[in-house]
């Protein structure tokens, strides 16, 4: 194992955490607002509010403050800009285009944090750095086995399930997925249950090409 992965595993400290969830926020954000400002019309744009219209300023969007605050933030970022896609696409454009979106940052960010912290390409080394980044997020999971013989992940505990409506969780679930896949391009995860839509827990199917 390398030895930043090893470090950090055992004691993430709260500076690095920060920077972390800056790039995460950061990275949404900025591809949500793209995707707004690419897929709207210039008829569309006029029936937008002014707060509504704010929310695509690609203006710094980092914001100082403890890790709650800072997780708040991109929460509630995330549910307004989501809200703007649904109003102005409709709902099932807006989570199909959002959630390829996502998935596209979220690979981007996982190839990042691959080089970041030195994550080999075995699966555990992969479910290592994924449970750094989860708890950036203040995001508890595990792994097991099912009957079946696949690979699932459960998410027992996310502080953004206590801020995120169901379509936020939709689109932005999908980062989640490209991190993983830019983690190790070998590994895919779908989520198949959330806890938005009422689920005790979170649940996603993890596929893996020969991968130990």
């Amino acid at each position: 194992m390398g030895f930043k992965l090893r470090l950090l595993s055992g004691w993430t400290p709260k500076w690095f955490q920060k920077r972390c969830l800056d790039e995460l926020t950061f990275s949404t954000v900025h591809g949500l607002q793209e995707l707004i400002l690419n897929e709207t019309s210039e008829f569309e744009k006029h029936h937008l509010t002014t707060s509504e219209l704010s929310q695509l300023k690609t203006s710094k969007i980092i914001l100082n403050g403890n890790l709650k605050e800072k997780r708040e933030y991109m929460a509630e970022t995330h549910n307004k800009l989501v809200e703007i896609m649904i109003k102005t696409m409709g709902r099932e454009k807006a989570i199909a285009l959002g959630r390829e979106a996502m998935f596209s940052a979220g690979l981007s960010l996982g190839q990042k944090f691959k080089k970041m912290l030195g994550v080999e390409d075995s699966f555990k080394k992969v479910i290592l750095a994924a449970k750094i980044l989860y708890n950036v997020l203040g995001i508890e999971f595990t792994v097991i086995e099912s009957e079946e013989e696949r690979l699932i992940m459960v998410v027992h505990r996310c502080f953004l399930s206590e801020y995120y409506t169901h379509d936020t969780c939709l689109v932005l679930s999908a980062a989640d997925e490209g991190v993983v896949h830019g983690l190790n391009p070998r590994i895919n995860m779908k989520f198949t249950e959330r806890i938005t839509e009422g689920a005790p827990c979170c649940l996603a199917s993890i596929n893996m090409e020969g991968i130990d």
